[in-house]
């Protein structure tokens, strides 16, 4: 997609161009998911002269639509006139939306001629909201960690790209590959897709870690629950990520990072399900407290924060020394970190009439010594299994 003086029209559309069929093609998983409700759009049912073309990314649909948004002309407190944009209606009476300005398309490296505004609801209405299916269609075109985008999104446009665009105007296909591109490229960049380990990894320092899978890829792609990965030692899972306060606890420190959801089963909310990741991230901090209105925001002692409470997926997992990790090892510590979700319970008063435990003392009993207990417990119960995993401590 270009703006090269040769550049020809999408023939269907008419509205993105590119320079060579091959442009075309690298576009055409991302433009099909338009181009023809573009193309069907009844230009000439605009309501009034105030109405201009959006793009509406409904929840519960796959694909994105084309439609009318008012942009009644008011008056400004320096007497000059611009065009208030009412998105209100795809959000609610109680919402107040957030815009985001696109000006510059950082996977293109290119600055735009006009602005694109992204619009959704406030925090509050997020945390309430479903994963955005029409948005994650766009998102699983390329591999890669990418932002949870959640609730209705509606995309417009703006003309020039100065602090303040007074006038509205037609949104088109070539600003769609904008707001793809802003969907693709917001908050995670994309990273490597882990490899099994028994395929044949790149060139290159490889870090063995492990992929802990979700209901959906288990179920539908009839993945293991604990996989072997490879992931290059410049994954940027080492440099944007989570962590594990059990794992630090006992001495075994390591980074997490969500995968992005398949295709295939990624419209079922259902099949998001990964208890082992939500246990594997409970609070240790004493003095957490919750906090509603962040979309990573703790959740309190005790309890995994807010994004590893809802539509987890598949998760990444590699020690942060880079050291090996082996399934079972993922597996023992996940066990463990459910043996002592009854501590929490405890001294969050689970257990009346009983005194609830103190932090203190709870914190005292997730350590290395009953996680080695756990461990040898579990390697127990597969006796006769073909373990020759090293021991966690003496990797």
């Amino acid at each position: 997609m270009c703006n090269k003086g040769s550049a020809r029209f999408c023939p269907r559309c008419k509205s993105a161009r590119y320079c060579w069929i091959p442009c075309q093609l690298d576009d055409w998983p991302t433009h099909k998911l338009l181009c023809a409700i573009f193309s069907n759009f009844d230009a000439s049912s605009r309501p009034t002269d105030q109405h201009f073309r959006a793009i509406f990314f409904p929840v519960d649909d796959r694909k994105p639509r084309v439609v009318w948004l008012q942009g009644e002309w008011e008056d400004d407190e320096k007497g000059g006139r611009y065009q208030h944009n009412d998105v209100n209606s795809y959000f609610g009476p109680d919402t107040t939306p957030r815009h985001f300005p696109i000006q510059y398309n950082p996977i293109l490296k290119k600055e735009l001629s006009d602005t694109v505004y992204v619009c959704h609801g406030d925090v509050s209405q997020i945390n309430r909201s479903k994963a955005n299916k029409s948005v994650a269609s766009i998102t699983a075109t390329k591999t890669g960690q990418n932002h949870d985008w959640r609730g209705p999104i509606i995309a417009y446009g703006t003309v020039g790209l100065d602090t303040v665009q007074n006038a509205s105007r037609d949104i088109n296909m070539t600003d769609f590959r904008h707001v793809a591109d802003f969907f693709l490229s917001y908050c995670d960049t994309p990273t490597y897709t882990p490899k099994s380990a028994s395929e044949q990894p790149p060139a290159g320092k490889m870090v063995l870690g492990v992929r802990i899978n979700c209901v959906g890829d288990r179920g539908m792609l009839n993945k293991p629950r604990f996989e072997a990965v490879e992931v290059p030692c410049t994954d940027t899972i080492f440099s944007k990520h989570d962590t594990s306060d059990v794992a630090e606890r006992i001495g075994l420190p390591i980074f997490t990072q969500r995968c992005s959801p398949d295709p295939r089963w990624a419209d079922d909310e259902c099949l998001f399900e990964n208890t082992d990741a939500t246990f594997l991230h409970q609070c240790c901090d004493p003095k957490s407290v919750f906090e509603p209105l962040s979309l990573r925001g703790s959740m309190g002692w005790g309890l995994a924060s807010r994004q590893w409470q809802d539509n987890v997926g598949s998760t990444l997992v590699v020690r942060q020394d880079k050291k090996p990790l082996s399934p079972l090892h993922v597996e023992a510590l996940c066990k463990y970190c459910r043996e002592v979700r009854p501590l929490f319970g405890h001294s969050m008063g689970e257990y009346y009439p009983e005194e609830p435990m103190s932090k203190d003392a709870v914190l005292a009993m997730i350590c290395r010594a009953t996680f080695v207990i756990s461990w040898y417990k579990l390697t127990g119960e597969k006796e006769g299994a073909d373990l020759d995993v090293p021991y966690p401590y003496d990797v």
